[in-house]
């Protein structure tokens, strides 16, 4: 059964929150921190409780508003083994294509990781930017993968629209990590939607995007590597 087809309309309502929210809430915040680095209580208090409380009013929406079962963005609680072994497949195919980017990178001059954004982040505690990528992980999965890919199929049923158009909103959402950070994230994004559009397990991309972000902000500064 073609799951996409089976679902009545699009809901713009819910299409404007999921493609726009995220980052109007990252922007606010921006605009509003004090100068220099972000503190732990800052970044954990507001800006990414606030998106992780936001994550779960539209995840009520599409069950109270919309009325449609959280499975309609991929998100059940079936073959918990099945999504597991995909989230690490995900997280491995993912790594190979962010060595290969860093590695051209370095060769052409394209900067990432670096500069006076990134260094913001030096002050904030590991546990805070645990909870930075439990949260990248959930909300940035539920909107530009599941319900984006979902509801924009019912727009028009064509990989330009439900494919191509959340991957360009997620990738240029990540503009403040610069050139190199909207490459990458375009890249791995696609790395994971076609893991969703395959899988339609929306636990599996959630698992995938959080590892990938885990080993490299939290563990590997962690164990000193």
């Amino acid at each position: 059964m073609n799951l996409v087809m089976s679902t009545p309309k699009p809901a713009w309502t819910g299409i404007l929150l999921a493609a726009f929210g995220v980052p109007l809430i990252i922007l606010f915040f921006a605009q509003a921190s004090p100068e220099g680095a972000y503190s732990s209580r800052f970044i954990m208090g507001q800006s990414e409780l606030a998106i992780l409380a936001f994550t779960a009013l539209f995840l009520a929406w599409i069950l109270r508003v919309e009325r449609e079962p959280l499975s309609s963005i991929g998100l059940h609680n079936r073959h918990w083994g099945r999504s597991i072994l995909w989230g690490l497949g995900g997280m491995a195919v993912s790594f190979v294509v962010a060595a290969l980017l860093l590695f051209i990178f370095s060769k052409v001059g394209i900067a990432f990781g670096q500069g006076a954004e990134a260094k913001k982040f030096d002050t904030v505690s590991p546990l805070v930017i645990l909870l930075m990528v439990v949260r990248a992980g959930i909300a940035e999965e539920v909107f530009y993968r599941g319900y984006l890919m979902e509801r924009l199929a019912r727009v028009r049923n064509h990989w330009v629209v439900y494919f191509i158009l959340p991957l360009v909103l997620f990738a240029l959402w990540h503009y403040r990590q610069g050139v190199g950070g909207i490459i990458l994230s375009f890249c791995l994004g696609a790395v994971l939607a076609a893991m969703y559009w395959k899988k339609r397990d929306l636990k599996a991309n959630i698992i995938a995007h959080f590892l990938v972000d885990f080993i490299p902000n939290v563990l590997v500064p962690l164990v000193g590597v």
